[in-house]
């Protein structure tokens, strides 16, 4: 998959598939909402996906896609979420890129992001709560910033 955000609120279905289909000209039928072993094997491919949490996980409302999302809102996936996120009033999670499983790209309400540390032992159950943040944040000013040590850096 090309995109993958996390979202920590919910988002409503509908407003979902108005945005995608007003902003990038998504049609509403192509955006799957619901858990992934609902949908039907015979359905055709949605352009994208946007699937519940199991339980009450943080950030665990997540919108998937692929080379059709990609197509349609000419975005990469930090770009989407940002869209989203001031759109909606959410915050969101993002693939940082590096090879650390609990850094992630924090995506607030205001669009505005930066590189966030995540709590292993919860991610490791499917629940992403923010432990602090790497670097400052304009839109989340509340975060406690602590930078990684030089040796930890690799971006």
């Amino acid at each position: 998959m090309r995109y993958q955000i996390h979202f920590e609120g919910e988002l409503p279905a509908e407003p979902l598939r108005r945005f995608l289909h007003e902003d990038y000209g998504i049609a509403p039928e192509t955006v799957y909402v619901g858990r992934i072993e609902d949908r039907a094997v015979d359905a055709p491919r949605p352009v994208a996906m946007f699937t519940p949490p199991d339980e009450d996980e943080g950030f665990g409302w997540i919108l998937t896609g692929d080379t059709e999302l990609a197509d349609a809102t000419g975005q990469g996936e930090r770009e989407l979420a940002a869209s989203i996120a001031r759109t909606f009033g959410v915050r969101a999670l993002v693939d940082d890129g590096s090879i650390h499983p609990d850094r992630w790209l924090l995506v607030s309400s205001d669009g505005s992001s930066g590189r966030v540390v995540t709590d292993e032992d919860a991610a490791a159950d499917g629940d992403l709560r923010i432990v602090h943040a790497l670097e400052p944040i304009t839109g989340e000013p509340h975060l406690t910033v602590v930078p990684p040590p030089d040796w930890a850096r690799d971006w």
